[in-house]
């Protein structure tokens, strides 16, 4: 499997390590990276608790893993803090650097607190879930949540390495790799060609956790992501195509209190929404065919309260740009486009999300 290198206009670069057992190698890519002094291991609890021993057997190297239970709702700055004092009491210094390994909210709060912590230490994202690896997991934009709205504060903080190792998701429920699949869709949808033709082909298969049908859709997200943020690092341009379905998305999750929807699942009704706005897209009937197959475990209905707190939050939205909100279009696939939408455009790709 490959090494994926991404080098930034920065000067920063992250090499992204696509293989099975990747896990074990740990110390030994970390050092090949040039990272030294004291570790701090930060694991989310559920994946401690899933592969313990592969975990447990790091702690020669890296110390014992600091088990933190996240989640979407407890994605907050009081996380972030906790995690600092962690490092602090492990005695993490300024030669040190922070490993996160867990799904996307983990490694978008440990990003965050390595980015604040001694005003910045090097990390390593571990991501252990399809959609962490195929998405937060690299691209350096870390996070934590406002009652206001989703990632609304955050820091762009790019890890050293990103280990994206299959042998993670064999513990993965069936409900989290098809959200990982929403965002693998996503990038078929923005790529076209060979990724899209095999989300066409395998989608089912991956979703069962076939390997030989889900490693290629790993690596073609990765590569496609790998690709769109080493052109732009700071989201001033192409990497906000990356949020595709995202407006409709992240609305959805913030309307329900982050507990409703798994991420992927906000992301294939934000991709439907979408679609609605695309008048006039060749193609735009094979795209929502597609987006179609991805199963959505929790039901898409809301309320009239829930609704209207959705539209308020894509209103909040950081891609909103002068009080107009901004869509990640297709014009076709392979080719998206920003445009703004008016409140009336909001409102119908709501509809259209939950039909």
């Amino acid at each position: 499997m490959p090494t994926i290198e991404v080098r930034f206009a920065s000067g920063t670069r992250t090499d992204c390590v696509i293989e099975p057992g990747a896990l074990q190698r740990l110390p030994a890519l970390c050092a090949g990276a040039g990272l030294g002094g004291t570790p701090g291991l930060l694991c989310d609890a559920r994946v401690l608790s899933l592969h313990p021993d592969a975990l447990l057997s790091l702690g020669e190297h890296f110390g014992d893993p600091i088990g933190r239970a996240v989640s979407e709702a407890r994605k907050t700055l009081p996380e972030v803090e906790a995690m600092c004092e962690a490092l602090t009491a492990r005695g993490v210094g300024r030669d040190g650097y922070v490993v996160a390994i867990g799904g996307g909210v983990l490694t978008d709060l440990a990003g965050l607190a390595a980015a604040l912590y001694l005003r910045g230490v090097p990390w390593v994202s571990v991501p252990s879930t399809l959609l962490a690896q195929v998405d937060a997991g690299l691209g350096g934009k870390t996070g934590a949540n406002l009652s206001a709205g989703k990632n609304l504060i955050g820091a762009f903080h790019q890890p050293r390495l990103v280990i994206c190792d299959p042998l993670l998701l064999a513990t993965l429920p069936s409900r989290e790799r098809w959200s990982g699949l929403a965002e693998v869709v996503k990038c078929a949808l923005l790529e076209g060609g060979d990724l899209l033709q095999r989300c066409e082909r395998d989608l089912e298969q991956a979703a069962a956790g076939e390997a030989e049908a889900l490693a290629p859709l790993v690596e073609g997200a990765v590569r496609l992501k790998a690709r769109i943020v080493a052109a732009d690092e700071r989201e001033g341009g192409q990497r906000a195509f990356l949020n595709l379905g995202h407006t409709v998305g992240h609305a959805l999750e913030a309307a329900t209190g982050y507990t409703h929807f798994s991420h992927g699942e906000a992301v294939a009704l934000g991709l439907r929404g979408m679609l609605a706005l695309c008048d006039g897209m060749p193609e735009r009937d094979r795209a929502l065919r597609l987006v179609e197959r991805i199963r959505i475990a929790a039901g898409s209905g809301l309320d009239s309260g829930q609704r209207e707190a959705a539209l308020q939050a894509m209103r909040r939205d950081k891609k909103v740009r002068r009080g107009g909100v901004r869509f990640v279009l297709l014009e076709r696939i392979g080719t998206p486009v920003l445009r703004e939408a008016s409140a009336e455009d909001c409102a119908r790709a709501l509809a259209a999300a939950l039909a």
